[in-house]
């Protein structure tokens, strides 16, 4: 019994024993230094990151760390990322050894901006993890820093082989260059330039490149808008594009600790340029660095295959020609790429790419570009050509009303089509050249925008729309009503065709009032019968050559004309433009020679020149007899023809015998016994003989009053007077004696107050006649039509007096019988006072 008892005790004792035992043993292996991965299976916090682990098998990478770390994500880091639609997706081993850091680091380790080399490494490239610190909050993040997600460290805990930072997200392994720049804000603009450059794809396949983009806007204000709009906007200009973007990418991965303090350089993936770095590191804190002087501002962006910094502002080529901006590129920045086109397609596009040309380029933009209709090819290429500017016009070089040569020939023969320049104000000054000034325009096109320069020799402006070559002359003139007169004078003559087929042509062209001038010369010409000598007239009016007024120079020319090579004479002056042709008394004799009042009207073939008078070849034969058969001067033509006066006076054209005849009109004649004198030939010969002047045409300027001394000399000397019958005399308002045929009779033309003229018989008291008309001969005569006969003074007491004398007796009469009855009556008045006895006292003081 005792026996049992003790057993049992024993029994007791020994159970007791070995319960103490195992405890004690327990105790101990709690108590024992646990491994990074023993920490990971023991912790309930890490079972969802330990089971990813084991079915990745990378169990034994996690054992066989060797003094590291592991950022190690908490059970909550995985919540969110299962669901029923969704089952968890296992982490890549790639990504999960992007948790491993092959460095024990404590949190005191973990300093601003730090890099941290990882266990994961995608396509030989070794991946790092960035830290984030805050220098308020001291929360530690770590991850790639590029807009994707960061953990934060929650706590850490130390392991026999390294350390176990536990953060509160999965960190994700970095992206790609390409998706880097999109998923950043302060880097998309460059990743949407990259597409455009298609150098997006590039940067995804990069094995190892480092990126420096501008913050927000990657040109700044360094382009212009055009540059920037052929950069951005067009096909044409992604390869410069992707050199501009090239040119801030280094085809090595340069980390900001990989830099060497001090100055160095980078070469680029474009080539031409390197870029300056400057760093100064930092102990515990990131470095400062600039690159080509930019400060960079947000360093080591990490990505899968490559690193990006991101800079203060732009670091554009220092090259200021790194664009090689050509005609072609700028009109491609413009939106002229159909203008471009068509330069092709006509064989024409040497002229955008020579840069040795120096010219200025008229560029309508696509939207304002108006193609002609039914151009035949030469056309179209004339057309093309007229938008060249032969010499390189700045803004500043402009001014209104310049003829810029282009070009074009046109119907110009050898010479170039000009383009006509407007500017309606300059109150500024264009010492910029790049200010532009929207009042100016280029034929009728306006400049829309600043003018754009290539290099030293050209320039390119923007225009509204489409230049238009200058229209046949034919076409510009009935525009014109003042020229209504030539217009048909060129269609009467049938020399319309000649002037429009002709080529390089300057055409001056009268006005209404100067075909007026002529009288009955003009009325003569455009009779039906007169056409060859109309002809003759229109003709003249075109010389052979192109002459502007703002590019003819000073002094006269001689000049060959379509009238059968007739010359013509130009004079410029600082008076003016003068044209002058035959029959001029002198050089002063502005009742005969023209002046430009409308210049530089451009043509297809030439030039037209507006004039206020018009001028006859030396050829021209005209008669009196032809003047006086041009209107309402027939009667005197019949008297005439009834004398034997006809061959010198009606048909010669001898210059140095001119004669001038008086032509009353046949509404004159009306009021006098025409039967009398024609049944009397001896007074018909006087009267005929009266109206009949052995002088050149007198200087008579009917509806100009003014004094003409302005126009002196502009073609030589005044003409001296020496009584020649040939002298064209000056009209003054006192008259002057002009000889008739009738013996030693004298008739006086004078000049009225307010114009008009006067022609009477001198030494009469018959009333004058006034001048409504004349015309001039080729002889140097002509005709002047009057409103009434001139008779002899021997005729006159038989045609009774004068109205005016008639007139004056009368008033004369009156005042007389008024001065007698006044007499009478102050007679009566005294009668009566005497005989009443009234008598008038004088005052005594």
């Amino acid at each position: 019994m005792i026996n049992k008892q003790l057993l049992y005790i024993l029994l007791l004792i020994t159970t007791v024993f070995s319960l103490v035992s195992a405890s004690v043993f327990a105790s101990r292996v709690e108590d024992k230094p646990k491994s990074i991965y023993d920490i990971l299976v023991t912790e309930q916090k890490f079972h969802d990151f330990l089971m990813q682990i084991e079915e990745a098998g990378l169990v034994n990478d996690f054992k066989n760390i060797d003094k590291g770390t592991v950022f190690a994500p908490v059970n909550e880091a995985f919540e969110g990322k299962t669901t029923l639609i969704a089952p968890r997706k296992n982490l890549t081993k790639e990504q999960l050894l992007y948790h491993i850091i092959p460095v024990s680091l404590k949190s005191g380790d973990l300093y601003d901006g730090r890099l941290l080399d990882t266990q994961a490494q995608l396509d030989g490239v070794t991946q790092k993890v960035k830290v984030l610190k805050s220098t308020i909050s001291r929360n530690i993040d770590v991850g790639a820093d590029n807009g994707q997600e960061l953990g934060r460290v929650l706590e850490e805990m130390d392991a026999t082989n390294g350390m176990i930072q536990a953060v509160d997200k999965v960190l994700p392994l970095p992206v790609y260059l390409d998706e880097t720049l999109h998923i950043n804000q302060e880097t998309e603009n460059f990743y949407e330039l990259a597409k455009t450059a298609r150098i997006d794809r590039e940067l995804k396949n990069a094995k190892g490149n480092t990126i420096f983009v501008a913050k927000d806007d990657f040109f700044g204000d360094t382009l212009d808008p055009i540059q920037k709009k052929y950069l951005l906007e067009q096909k044409g200009g992604r390869k410069d594009l992707a050199r501009f973007l090239d040119h801030q990418i280094a085809p090595k991965i340069f980390y900001s600790h990989d830099l060497k303090e001090g100055k160095s350089s980078i070469a680029t993936v474009e080539g031409s340029e390197e870029l300056d770095i400057v760093v100064k590191h930092n102990k515990l804190l990131p470095s400062t660095i600039t690159v080509n002087g930019v400060k960079v501002i947000h360093q080591d962006v990490l990505s899968a295959n490559g690193v990006i910094h991101v800079l203060e502002s732009p670091i554009l080529p220092k090259n200021k020609e790194f664009l090689k901006l050509s005609a072609r590129k700028v009109l491609v920045g413009m939106n002229a790429t159909r203008f471009i086109e068509l330069f092709d397609e006509n064989d024409l596009g040497s002229y955008l790419d020579d840069q040795n040309d120096v010219i200025t380029i008229l560029a309508p933009s696509n939207h304002a570009l108006d193609e002609p209709k039914f151009m035949t090819a030469a056309d179209t290429k004339s057309w093309l050509k007229y938008h060249i500017v032969h010499g390189r016009y700045t803004p500043s070089d402009l001014q209104d009303g310049q003829l810029l040569e282009t070009e074009s020939h046109g119907d110009l023969g050898n010479a170039f089509q000009r383009i006509d320049v407007h500017i309606v104000s300059q109150d500024q000054d264009y010492e910029n050249d790049k200010l532009f000034r929207e009042s100016i325009t280029f034929g009728k096109a306006g400049v829309l925008g600043d003018p754009v320069t290539v290099g030293d020799n050209l320039i390119i402006y923007p225009l509204a729309r489409s230049l238009v070559l200058p229209r046949p002359p034919l076409s510009r003139l009935p525009v014109n009503l003042e020229l209504s007169t030539f217009v048909a004078g060129l269609y009467a003559s049938g020399a319309g065709e000649e002037i429009e087929n002709a080529h390089g042509i300057t055409l001056f062209a009268p006005t209404n009032e100067a075909f007026s001038r002529l009288g009955l010369l003009a009325k003569f010409l455009l009779q039906p019968e007169s056409k060859k000598k109309l002809e003759q007239v229109v003709t003249y009016h075109a010389v052979r050559g192109i002459f502007y007024e703002n590019s003819t120079s000073e002094g006269e020319h001689r000049e060959v004309t379509l009238s059968s090579g007739a010359e013509i004479r130009l004079n410029k002056t600082d008076h003016g433009f003068f044209v002058r042709g035959s029959g001029a008394a002198d050089g002063n004799d502005r009742n005969t020679i023209a002046q430009v009042i409308d210049a530089d009207i451009l043509t297809s073939n030439g030039v037209i020149h507006t004039i206020d008078r018009v001028q006859l070849p030396s050829s021209l034969e005209i008669t009196n007899r032809d003047l006086l058969s041009a209107e309402g001067t027939n009667s005197l033509l019949n008297l005439l023809e009834r004398t034997n006066l006809t061959d010198k006076v009606l048909d010669s054209l001898d210059k140095d015998t001119p004669y001038t005849i008086l032509a009353p009109s046949d509404q004159a004649f009306g009021r006098l016994n025409l039967t009398h004198l024609l049944e009397n030939p001896e007074k018909l010969l006087k009267v005929a003989r009266l109206h009949i002047l052995p002088v050149a045409l007198p200087r008579i300027d009917i509806g100009e009053t003014a004094d003409n001394s302005y126009y002196y000399n502009i073609f030589g000397k005044k003409k001296e007077s020496n009584n020649d019958r040939k002298e064209h005399k000056d009209v003054p308002m006192t008259g002057i004696d002009i000889p008739t045929l009738h013996g030693d009779t004298y008739v006086v033309i004078s000049k009225g107050l307010t114009g008009g003229y006067t022609v009477t018989v001198k030494g009469t008291s018959q009333e004058g006649a006034d001048v409504i008309n004349l015309g001039r001969s080729s002889a140097g005569g002509g005709v002047i039509m009057i409103d009434r006969v001139l008779l002899p003074k021997e005729e006159l007491h038989r045609n009774g007096l004068p109205w005016w004398a008639i007139t004056l007796i009368v008033i004369g009469s009156l005042i007389g019988a008024v001065i007698l009855a006044a007499a009478a009556y102050i007679g009566w008045r005294y009668y009566q006072t005497r005989r009443e006895g009234h008598i008038s006292l004088s005052n005594p003081n």
